[in-house]
């Protein structure tokens, strides 16, 4: 098995040819406050389809897979949650844990992160899992961005939304972090501009400076737009379905040629319902009654797995990681890497351990 250290140089030498060219069209998320407790909902936007769903155990130990030269975050997974991945297993682009701490990545054209300074070091989607693994509130993951040296060769930021419906943006913009969370974070919605242009064209859309400017098509501004809007209604006026009117909000602003999940978090119950556009049945996973102590093994779904029922979990291996990943850097937006980075990512997991070895009889 190929030591750590030996994984982490290869990262940092290639991580360069990992560049991301995808123009600002992806992805929306949004948090509706609903009485039977809030939904956080989420449309990926990309040209590959592939990917897993997986269940991570609490009580793991874990290390970053950070450049060369700067020092990895370590730490032991506190949380059990179910994630949606395809980049390898421990590097999602979102998901939920056990006491209800929602989490998605989108895209940001624009974004520069700090410099280490003498931080302990992560990267963007190893952060997220670090955040479902460690935290129950959204003030825990603002307060970590800061405490921690945030980066990847992806331009990315973040919206969070945990059980009591707090819900908090991250970006990182000119090289500091930009936070948004209570009072600063009046609609929770994100798209691919910067929270702050998309509230200032919201405002156009009301009329604020002249015509009111109606916002249609599937830019990124106009989906913030009638994503805010239609989450406002649904608070506003909270239907006996809450289910059905987050799907219908993400149908509204889905995009034909490339959205390829529609996600629906339910943060207090646990529950995660998703469809995909390999499989159009809305299915449904909880955790509830899930084993999540640490077993020494992983279950994963096909996202793209036919059938009408609940995901059909799987043990994980390397094997099926790796065509995972190699199916994601297929990607029009993305640079083909060096085969040595789909490596470090596919055999990650070999040194993820439990915290205490599982018994064997």
């Amino acid at each position: 098995m190929r030591s750590l250290s030996t994984r982490i140089l290869i990262l940092g030498i290639a991580a360069a040819m990992i560049l991301p060219a995808r123009p600002s069209d992806a992805c929306t998320s949004f948090m509706i406050k609903h009485p039977d407790g809030p939904l956080m909902a989420k449309n990926f936007d990309w040209d590959v389809a592939e990917g897993f769903l997986v269940v991570n155990p609490r009580s793991l130990t874990k290390t970053a897979l950070v450049a060369e030269g700067l020092t990895p975050v370590q730490w032991s997974s506190r949380y059990g949650s179910v994630t949606f991945n395809q980049y390898g297993r421990e590097f999602p682009l979102g998901g939920l844990n056990e006491v209800g701490l929602a989490m998605e990545v989108l895209w940001l054209d624009g974004t520069t992160y700090p410099e280490a300074a003498g931080r302990r070091s992560i990267g963007t989607l190893q952060w997220l899992q670090y955040c479902l693994d460690s935290y129950r509130s959204v003030a825990d993951v603002v307060a970590s961005a800061s405490e921690l040296a945030i980066s990847g060769p992806a331009s990315v930021h973040f919206l969070a939304c945990d059980a009591s419906a707090n819900c908090a943006v991250i970006e990182f913009l000119d090289g500091n972090v930009v936070s948004r969370s209570e009072r600063t974070l009046p609609l929770p919605v994100l798209t691919n501009n910067t929270f702050a242009d998309s509230l200032e064209y919201l405002n156009l859309t009301l009329g604020y400076g002249g015509e009111p400017v109606q916002p249609e098509g599937t830019g990124s501004l106009a989906r913030f737009a009638r994503a805010a809007n239609a989450s406002h209604r649904a608070r506003a006026n909270p239907g006996a379905n809450p289910i059905q009117d987050a799907f219908a909000i993400l149908a509204d602003v889905a995009q034909p040629e490339s959205t390829q999940w529609s996600i629906v978090y339910e943060l207090k119950r646990g529950t995660v319902h998703y469809r995909t556009s390999g499989n159009p049945e809305i299915r449904t996973f909880t955790m509830r009654g899930i084993d999540l102590e640490c077993s020494g093994h992983t279950e994963v779904a096909d996202l793209l797995a036919p059938g009408k029922g609940p995901a059909d979990m799987k043990p994980f291996t390397e094997k099926a990681n790796r065509t995972v990943i190699e199916a994601a850097f297929k990607a029009e937006a993305l640079k083909a890497p060096a085969p040595e980075v789909i490596d470090a990512m596919a055999t990650y997991s070999d040194q993820v351990r439990c915290i205490f070895e599982p018994h064997v009889d």
